[in-house]
């Protein structure tokens, strides 16, 4: 009995002691940190599968998105896709198909289509490479593009390209 006595004795103690008649100390309230945003890099922005917005040869409108009228219809089935990282597929205006590699340039104002090919070859005149110039500052829904010399396909003009996703 004098051991469960002295048991109880300890017990009261330690659970007596655990109590402290000092008041808790105040909680700190944690400083909320704001996130700083992520702002996409060019390479981001582009990684999409484009279409035809609008497109001019030498200043002259040739297609328009929605418009009844085109002098290249055939711009409604243009894609660029860019969504695979250094892969490029190509649908030019007249329905053909190409596939390559693609990169931008250091300066991100440049977008090379490289070896380009299909069943049929390479797109006409081009050796398989197409040099794009970026113009201004692509955005997640919009890229606009002008080629960087003449294309044979465009009537040798150079072509600038307004392109959308979706």
């Amino acid at each position: 009995m004098k051991q469960y006595i002295l048991f109880v004795s300890f017990l009261a103690t330690l659970f007596l002691g655990a109590c402290s008649s000092k008041s808790d100390p105040t909680p700190v309230t944690p400083t909320p940190v704001t996130p700083t945003p992520v702002v996409p890099t060019v390479a981001d922005l582009v990684k999409k599968v484009w279409s035809a917005n609008s497109v001019s040869w030498d200043g002259v409108v040739q297609y328009s998105k929605g418009a009844t009228t085109n002098l290249v219809a055939g711009y409604s089935q243009f894609k660029l896709d860019l969504s695979i990282a250094g892969s490029v597929t190509l649908t030019e205006f007249d329905g053909k198909k190409f596939t390559g590699s693609y990169s931008l340039s250091s300066d991100n104002k440049k977008l090379s289509l490289t070896g380009l090919t299909s069943s049929e070859g390479a797109p006409s005149g081009t050796n398989g490479t197409l040099e794009l110039t970026i113009s201004g500052t692509p955005s997640a829904t919009s890229l606009a593009l002008e080629t960087s010399t003449a294309y044979i396909k465009a009537s040798n003009k150079k072509v600038a390209l307004t392109l959308v996703n979706p």
